[in-house]
């Protein structure tokens, strides 16, 4: 399985359980299309926003709001840079999400000594600058099993199903949100998102 293979896999597996708590769930979607640029234009005479796709965007609901975080998945099978994704995470802010997740999904077959290390490093990276971003690190195993490295308050041998990873990003995109949408150019873009993927504005 590759990576865009896992993401249409954990899609597919999350629209089988039905979360009450998920409302929506898009996947390797384009900000970059024609009907973007389109809709932009028609409401502000701007350039439009660089291109990027979106791995995955989950339309949360909460008892209050809807959260609209955009995540980008990378899956690790084989030594890679620690680091890898944080640039597209950092893009996605741009667009206007609510918030922006960063989801290192390890292979069942890497050795957990080695996955603490890419965690160790990603973490203190991102409490150092104090980036503003979710970030997720997991051990995926059969069955859609995920198993937490990060956040540390999750972290567990227990192996846990989609929901539970899901309603556990929930949580933490409530509490840490996109700053950019501070910018009125931005809050722009999260409207036009918005109106995109057919979510009430």
């Amino acid at each position: 399985m590759n990576e865009k293979e896992l993401v249409k896999e954990i899609k597919r597996v999350a629209d089988e359980r039905e979360i009450n708590f998920v409302k929506r769930i898009f996947t390797h979607f384009n900000l970059g299309t024609s009907k973007f640029e389109e809709l932009w234009k028609d409401w502000w005479e701007k350039e439009t926003p660089p291109r990027l796709e979106v791995d995955m965007i989950f339309v949360f609901a909460d008892s209050v709001d809807i959260i609209v975080p955009g995540i980008e998945v990378k899956y690790f099978r084989e030594k890679e840079k620690f680091y890898y994704g944080i640039e597209q995470t950092m893009a996605y802010s741009l667009f206007g999400f609510d918030s922006i997740v960063l989801w290192h999904i390890f292979d069942e077959s890497m050795e957990n000594q080695v996955i603490e290390g890419y965690v160790k490093a990603m973490a203190e990276i991102i409490k150092g600058f104090d980036l503003p971003f979710v970030y997720f690190a997991t051990k995926m195993h059969e069955d859609m099993k995920f198993e937490f490295f990060f956040p540390r308050q999750f972290y567990s041998s227990q192996k846990l199903d989609i929901v539970s990873v899901l309603e556990r990003m929930k949580e933490k995109c409530k509490k840490a949100r996109n700053p950019l949408l501070e910018n009125d150019e931005v809050r722009k873009r999260k409207r036009v998102l918005k109106t995109i993927l057919r979510i009430p504005v």
